[in-house]
């Protein structure tokens, strides 16, 4: 049994009434781990905690937070680092135990670049109206930011969030998903050896009506950045509202794929299986709807069947490069099946899949289902798991109304050869990112964003790293 406490101050923490909890492995449905389960007093001692630090850390330079930080980072990319947290990731939220490792390295390897933002930190000089005066605009920390991280990314998503708030002269308290808490906590033993001062990071793990409320009602946060559901970005919405707290919602996600007539068949089987199902098609990202041409529909759908259905599944741990492995919890799994057999009902056909592997499983097959229409619910409503509708069009204007006709807009993807098709698809797609030609898959650099409901803000390359300063206007006169 994995018993692991939380981080704060720079000390390790558990509920002074040793309250806890479980976490399950879904791949077995076994109690694999326990951790702190917190109350508000513990996360308010690890807030102003952060808001302590803060002041001595914001005034250290920014080239200094860097070297600091990649301690860290270097620690992660050791192999025992890589093998220690892969393993808990796999253990709690059932990724192959080599996707997990490569989301430790990746994570490490994306906070490297974020820690290059130390010397392009950049203000601006503007004319002034005024003789003898000019106007300075200054970026500056935020303070103590609450981070808010998922299950199907517990180390990449925290990185991503955490090393540019630091970065940027902030100090964090992070809230790991009570799903997969014992990654964050593992990384927390490496925060330990390193130089980082004490309450600059602070890890706090509990109930999400205990502990995420106590976050996102303090008064003494400055922003939270979250990534996760639509449903509950708006509770957190709703609670910073009442302080007045800056918000970054990375919501979720219902991507379209566009398959033209002219398209590279092989091609786009191969991007479109891969964006569906990439972490048992548990990702914001992942293509959660396709739109096939009338004219190749058929050699279309025949190719992608049998990808789909050549893909192996099964437990992360005992077959490490495994292709697929299940879903987060048994919930999850019948969550899925009741929305395929909800759109059997209305008139889907299943290709392929379709069926819970057994009651209580957390196991899904890769599942493709025809004959969809733009109106059912599957095709609307966020799946997150390794389902694929297909949806029928004909002319170019017709499939640009259906990929817009959404609550959502993070990411899509076209597959076409013709410039004009490419460009009239891009142009009037609503959605903070397209692929084209690809599986989607955003680079450090870029800014990864959603539009609508899914999100406001964002994460990645410079847009992502000003989202945690803010402008301070100086008016200079001389």
């Amino acid at each position: 049994m994995i018993s692991l406490q939380a981080f704060i101050d720079g000390e390790y923490v558990s509920h002074k009434q040793n309250k806890t909890i479980q976490v399950m492995n879904p791949a077995t449905n076994e109690v694999i781990g326990v951790v702190p389960s917190l109350d508000k007093a513990d996360v308010d001692h690890a807030v102003s905690s952060a808001v302590t630090a803060f002041s001595k850390w914001k005034k250290t330079p920014a080239i200094e937070r860097a070297k600091l930080v990649k301690q860290l980072l270097r620690l992660m990319q050791d192999d025992s680092s890589l093998n220690a947290i892969g393993k808990m990731i796999t253990l709690e939220m059932g990724k192959s135990y080599s996707s997990a490792k490569s989301e430790v390295f990746y994570a490490a390897d994306l906070g490297e670049y974020q820690t290059e933002w130390a010397r392009r930190i950049e203000g601006d000089v503007v004319e002034s109206d005024n003789p003898n005066e000019k106007i300075l605009s200054i970026r500056e920390p935020l303070g103590a930011i609450g981070i808010i991280v998922p299950w199907n990314f517990p180390i990449y998503v925290l990185i991503r969030k955490m090393v540019p708030a630091l970065i940027a002269g902030n100090t964090v308290v992070i809230k790991p998903s009570i799903k997969s808490p014992l990654s964050a906590l593992e990384l927390a033993k490496l925060i330990a050896e390193t130089d980082i001062p004490k309450g600059v990071i602070n890890i706090v793990t509990g109930e999400d009506n205990i502990v995420g409320e106590a976050l996102t009602s303090s008064e003494k946060i400055s922003m939270i950045t979250f990534t996760g559901s639509t449903a509950v970005g708006k509770r957190i919405m709703e609670k910073c509202a009442q302080n007045m707290i800056k918000v970054s919602l990375e919501l979720g996600g219902k991507a379209p794929a566009v398959v033209m007539e002219d398209a590279d068949i092989d091609l786009a089987v191969q991007a479109i299986a891969g964006g569906r199902l990439a972490n048992s098609g548990q990702v914001c990202n992942n293509t959660e709807r396709l739109y096939v041409q009338k004219s190749i529909k058929e050699a279309f759908i025949n190719r992608l069947v049998e990808e789909f259905s050549k893909t192996e599944f099964g437990d992360g741990l005992e077959n490490p490069e495994i292709g697929m492995t299940c879903l987060v919890t048994p919930n999850d799994a019948k969550r899925v099946h009741d929305m395929v057999k909800e759109a059997v009902s209305e008139g889907a056909a299943v290709l392929c899949g379709g069926e819970l592997i057994a009651e209580g499983s957390s196991f899904y097959p890769p599942t493709i289902l025809d004959n969809c229409t733009q109106d059912m619910k599957i095709v609307r409503e966020e799946i997150f798991g390794p389902v694929l509708p297909i949806v029928e069009f004909e002319t170019l204007e017709e499939v640009i109304k259906y990929v817009n006709d959404s609550d959502y807009g993070l990411t899509s993807n076209v597959y076409s050869n013709n410039y004009r098709y490419i460009m009239e698809l891009i142009s009037n797609i609503e959605c903070g990112e397209v692929y084209v030609n690809r599986q989607q898959g955003e680079a450090y650099q870029g800014y990864h964003s959603g539009w609508k409901k899914s999100g406001i803000g964002g994460d990645d390359g410079k847009h992502g790293f000003y989202e945690f300063t803010q402008v301070k206007t100086v008016y200079m006169k001389y």
